[in-house]
This record gives C-alpha cells, structure tokens and sequence, in this order.
C-alpha cells in the first residue's frame, strides 16, 4: 500500500495518523488526513487505561512533556460509589492484587479469610488503590521495587489538547493535513477508489481509515457495512458533559456513581474537572439528566452543556475491503471503564501487525476482525456486570436491570464463578482475573464454594499474613508524596519516569 487516506480528525483521527506514521516513517508511504474544518472535537474521553502508557512508549513520546501540554493527571483506578446499593462504595484497580499463596490465585485465600472474620475488603491488597485512597502517588524506578511496585496507573487528561498533540506529532513525522469536507465517495469494484471534496479536489488512496465518528462515512455510507445494537444488554444511549472548576484536592482516580436512571463521572485534570451524566432515554429525558448533573457538580460551571447520542454496538466488520473503521465509526461501549481510547489504540495497534501488502487477503481481514470482535464483546460482558449484578431497585432504570437479559459468554463467566469463585480463562480479554474479582467482590457477588486446595493452607497463618500485608501497604504509602505533589515534581522535572 502505497497511500493511506484518514477520515477524521479528533482523537481517532490523529491517533491513527500518530500510529502509522510512526511505524512507516522510514518508507516512502504516503499517509493524508483530510479533515473537516466544521466538525468539532467532542473532547469528553478524558479517562483513560494503563494501555496509555503503552502507547506513549511505543510513539517514543516524553511523558513528562505529555502531562504538561494536555493538563493530564495520574489515574489509579475507579471508585465506584452507590452501584450495589446506595451509601456502598467498592474500587477497580489498576495493577495487581495480593499474588498467588501457595500457587492458588489469592481471591480463593482473601475470600475464605473474610468469611472468618478479616475485615481488610479486596481491593484493600491492591498498592493502586491503597494509594488512591490516601491521594498519594508514584511510579516505581527501574531497581528500586517495593510493596507498591506492582500498581499500575493510566491518565487523566484534556481530550481536545491530546487531539493537537498527536496532530504536531504526525505533521512532523510528514503526514499531509487537508482541512476540507468530503463531498463523494467513488468506489470500483466494492472497494473505495478516490474521495470528492467540497473543493472540487479528487484525493485518490490505496487504503482508507474511516474516523468520520457516527457518521460513519467510508465504512457505513459508501460500503454498507451493518451495526450491531446492543442496547438490548447496554441500554443507556445518552450523555451530557460539563467542565467545572478543578478540585481542592487532586485525587488520582475517576469516580463513578450510580444514579437514578444512570451513573455519573468526575474526573480531576490540572485545571479543572470533568462532570458527565450517562442515561437512558427510556426512563429519563435530557432536561431531567441536566438537572441532575447541574446538582452534582462541585465549583463553578466553565462550559455549556454538551449532549451527546450513541447506540451501543460495534461495526459488523471493522475491517472491510480497503477500508478500516477506527473509533465512533467502529462502534461505541459506553465510558464506564474508560475504554474507548483503548479501542482506538488496539484497532490501530492490531492493524499494524496485520498490515496489508499491495494485495488485500480475506483470510488476514477476516482473522483481524475476529480479534476485534472478541475485544469488543469482553468490554461488553465487563461493563454489564457492574449494572447486572446490582441490589438497587429504587427506580424504573434499575428494575429493568432486576430481569434484563444478559450476554451468553458473560452469563457463563458468572455461572462458573458462583460455583468455585472460578473464572473463564480467556487470554484475549482486555480485563485480568483480578479486575473481574474485584468489580465480583466489590459487587458482593460470594461463591458457594472455593477451591478446596485453600484449606490445605493454614487459615490462621494465612489471615495473619494478609493482616500485615495490609498495614505493610498503607506504612510504605504513607512514604511518598502526594498526587499533587507528585505532579509538580514531575512537570518542574524534579522527577523522572521511566
């Protein structure tokens, strides 16, 4: 392939330009973003997953100079407040729980513990979320391991200054930038052939990436690619943002509470806060879902409300002829775990290993949208969890909950874990065992059984263990400085990462 035509511009579209141009930098590709200059950012996906950081050191960009340009902070994890039951919190974190005793994974140990009187909950093993709680963070150096070395932390950051970042990065690394609208798509032989712009300009490609958001012009328009709804497991479908005043505080995690017909985000930046109210228009009109949020914002309002519509779902094919579809364009699972950047980053990063020469072959499509297909359906099954296992039935919203229909693979993951607290091995799937566990034991979900190897360990001397691991953990965080603290040190370069 000797041109690569972007749809789009945003975050999807710059990523992807980022993505490419990074790694055929040193051929004689050519790579084209067209652009339209009446189409504004959204700029609401402002949390993030560790895979960030991934991608960051894969690009070869400075974090530090990251942080600084797109008013990022560091994320530890979510806390999620009032989603079993009103006045119930619990956490997901990022990085590892506890570690395996006597082989067996530790949520068989920690389980039978806390039945027999340890008060310390799961998550409270996690060095992510024991430093969330206290505000305190850092990141390990190379040699220097502690109690809190397996953490591992994601991003907070402005969506539109991320977009202009990738941007500067991919101009320099020789992507051609055309600010104009598309006006016709010319195909031949199913395939896409040139683009049509208002400006009367024929841009002709080898390969096209579709980031034209919902849109979903190259992808949906011109090849007549299907969606699949899901709203039948997922059906919220709208949201309104807001930008308030920055926090006194600055904690490292995003906070996710459960509503009425919904959940809310707040996500600390540098500057200010984010504030989103996701809902479903089935039990809940846009004026109620403002209102709400209006109530709940802390500080001063700094932007107008921003609504926005999705239907849950992915593409049929995210990959389809000579055209790839990469972000809205590719589907949309809501933001409850910050995943939507990372689906841009693996549909770009997949890409890049199963990069098409001058021919197309059906069987790498086909093995990519396998892949992808997967990674969507495990987000899927992770995000319905968290509403499907709830105790509330205060509303309408969570009543329908109470009987809703959920997916096949998740309802077996379920199943087996009710048995022997055992869960589905699926390698592909983008959460680990101990990010199941925790939103399962967060969620009071409780075996009936365990398995039984754990009673081969001492249950004395394993609660002992745990109980000075729990106070070991909070002793080594209470050593580092704090989020806040942290962050200045990094941005004044009193601190290095690696």
């Amino acid at each position: 392939m000797k041109k690569y035509i972007i749809v789009g511009g945003g975050t999807a579209g710059w990523m992807s330009a980022a993505i490419l141009s990074n790694v055929l930098k040193h051929t004689n590709v050519e790579i084209v973003l067209i652009e339209s200059p009446n189409i504004a950012t959204v700029g609401v996906g402002e949390a993030t997953i560790p895979s960030i950081i991934d991608l960051l050191r894969y690009l070869n960009i400075s974090l530090e100079d990251f942080i600084k340009v797109t008013d990022s902070t560091f994320k530890l994890g979510i806390k999620f407040v009032d989603w079993l039951r009103v006045d119930h919190h619990y956490w997901h974190q990022f990085g590892s729980v506890g570690g395996k005793i006597d082989t067996l994974p530790f949520f068989h140990h920690w389980s039978l513990c806390y039945e027999n009187g340890l008060k310390s909950e799961y998550t409270d093993f996690s060095p992510a979320i024991v430093m969330a709680k206290n505000n305190k963070f850092f990141i390990p150096q190379g040699n220097k391991a502690n109690l809190l070395s397996s953490s591992d932390y994601a991003l907070h950051f402005d969506a539109i200054k991320v977009a202009a970042y990738l941007k500067d990065f991919s101009l320099k690394n020789g992507v051609q930038h055309i600010s104009c609208e598309v006006s016709a798509v010319n195909k031949d032989n199913e395939k896409i052939a040139s683009l049509k712009l208002t400006d009367n300009r024929i841009v002709t490609g080898d390969f096209f990436i579709d980031c034209s958001g919902q849109h979903a012009l190259l992808i949906e328009k011109s090849l007549n690619v299907g969606y699949q709804d899901w709203s039948e497991y997922l059906p919220v479908d709208r949201a309104v943002a807001i930008q308030s005043e920055k926090n006194t505080s600055l904690p490292p995690y995003t906070e996710s509470i459960a509503h009425e017909h919904g959940w809310r985000w707040k996500i600390p930046l540098q500057s200010r806060t984010g504030n989103g109210y996701v809902y479903s228009s089935r039990f809940c009109d846009d004026e109620t879902a403002y209102k709400l949020l209006l109530d709940n914002i802390d500080g001063e309002q700094l932007t107008k409300a921003h609504f926005i519509k999705f239907t849950t779902g992915k593409r049929d094919k995210i990959w389809h002829q000579n055209c790839l579809s990469v972000g809205l364009s590719s589907g949309f699972l809501e933001p409850l775990e910050s995943t939507s950047i990372h689906l841009i980053m693996k549909t770009m990063l997949t890409f890049m290993q199963m990069l098409p020469s001058e021919s197309l072959h059906q069987a790498t499509i086909d093995e990519f949208n396998r892949l992808m297909d997967i990674e969507f359906e495990c987000i899927r099954d992770f995000i319905v969890a968290h509403y499907c296992l709830s105790q509330r039935t205060d509303s309408n919203f969570w009543q329908w909950w109470q009987t809703a229909e959920i997916p096949c693979s998740l309802k077996q993951k379920l199943n087996l874990f009710m048995e022997q607290g055992r869960l589905v091995n699926n390698d592909l799937d983008l959460f680990a065992s101990d990010s199941w566990y925790s939103i399962l034991a967060g969620m009071d979900q409780k075996p009936k059984d365990i398995d039984p190897l754990c009673h081969i360990s001492s249950l004395q001397v394993v609660k002992e263990m745990l109980q000075k691991r729990a106070l070991a953990l909070q002793h080594s965080t209470n050593k580092i400085p704090s989020h806040q603290e942290y962050l200045q040190q990094l941005i004044f370069q009193k601190v290095k990462t690696i």
